[in-house]
């Protein structure tokens, strides 16, 4: 087959994703914004690449105009795709796109169901418009596990019999990286990612609260930027466990964060699947999350870390002083996570993505 993979994020997923593909013997042209890919992966892209993918990096400049839509269309068309498979946005292109490839069939990957609360609840009109006319023109719609089906039937009850769940494959591509030696620190927990509402940084505070009085020597690292850490910065410092990266993360320093982290705390308010989960677990990094979405679809509570009750904080507490003091079972929990890792890889996801291209195709005939 010949697949487009159209997205404007998950750049690392993405490669993952095509790579897999191409190891199949399909040709595969992957369309992503050109910032995104330099703020990501940078000059490691062709490297990074199996030899039957290409991409199609879009400039984001002046989408207002006619012209930019031009190329990106043009170049699409002289590959020629099988089928269409695009991750879930509500950019101009995509909706450029969906017009000019009208029959060709069609797979929507979907995310986040529903808007997290926070920043992401703020999209404009137009933004929401066009993700909801990608649902309703899709043959198949792929989510990544039970609890964002639920959602999606629950929202959308006439198109449920297009939905199909393939989980959150993991993002070992980090790992290219992770080219010097970091040594694990045994009571360090690492908090990743966007500083969101939904992501629970009043209940991390009241997690390091509790740490500080039940686990000394016990070390919280904060990496990544949002409206939410502004916050809590101040009481972070002030509370003396906290060291915080108040930045954008690239990839080259990534492994340096999870290698460091002996377990990796989500005190969760709302979550669909978790890019974190998929991360952490390549380095064998166990996790401590509230049960959220289908984040406990892949981490199994007692094999992979610990899924609490959502708000239960001193259960939180509780479940991380468990994993950073018992070090037989952390190692075991370690264990798990990197063969889970290996069995959710893109590589072993891959003949389920191709029966649904199957399916699409099917569908259009």
């Amino acid at each position: 087959m010949r697949i487009v993979i159209a997205a404007i994020s998950f750049c690392e997923y993405i490669i993952q994703q095509a790579n897999s593909l191409a190891a199949l013997g399909h040709e595969v042209l992957f369309v992503l914004p050109s910032p995104l890919i330099r703020a990501t992966v940078g000059d490691a892209l062709e490297s990074l690449l199996h030899e039957r993918v290409a991409v199609l990096a879009c400039d984001e400049q002046r989408p207002w105009k006619r012209g930019y839509y031009q190329y990106p269309l043009r170049e699409i068309s002289r590959f020629d795709p099988d089928v269409i498979h695009v991750h879930e946005n509500g950019e101009m292109l995509t909706f450029a796109l969906m017009l000019r490839f009208w029959t060709k069939p069609t797979i929507v990957t979907i995310h986040d169901v529903t808007l997290h609360p926070g920043a992401d609840s703020l999209m404009k009109s137009r933004r929401k418009i066009i993700r909801m006319l990608l649902r309703r023109r899709a043959n198949v719609i792929h989510v990544h596990g039970v609890a964002p089906l639920r959602k999606f039937k629950h929202l959308h009850p006439g198109m449920t019999n297009k939905v199909r769940i393939i989980p959150h494959g993991t993002l070992s591509l980090f790992t290219h990286w992770a080219n010097e030696k970091v040594g694990r620190e045994a009571l360090t927990c690492l908090f990743f990612g966007r500083m969101e509402k939904y992501r629970g940084l009043d209940n991390l505070m009241l997690v390091g609260e509790g740490l500080k009085k039940t686990l000394p020597g016990v070390r919280i690292v904060v990496a990544g930027r949002g409206t939410e850490l502004e916050k809590f910065k101040v009481a972070m410092e002030v509370l003396g466990i906290f060291e915080i990266h108040d930045r954008f993360i690239p990839n080259s320093e990534v492994h340096r964060f999870f290698r460091r982290a002996s377990c990796v705390l989500m005190p969760y308010h709302e979550a669909s699947q978790s890019g974190i989960v998929a991360m952490a677990l390549p380095f064998g990094v166990p996790i401590v999350a509230t049960n959220v979405g289908a984040i406990c679809e892949t981490v199994h509570d007692g094999i992979h870390g610990r899924i609490v009750p959502v708000g239960d904080m001193a259960s939180f507490i509780e479940a991380t002083v468990d994993i950073l003091t018992k070090r037989q079972r952390w190692m075991k929990m370690a264990e798990a996570c990197i063969n889970l890792s290996r069995s959710l890889s893109f590589e072993s996801l891959a003949p389920s993505f191709e029966k649904l291209y199957r399916q699409a195709i099917g569908s259009a005939a």
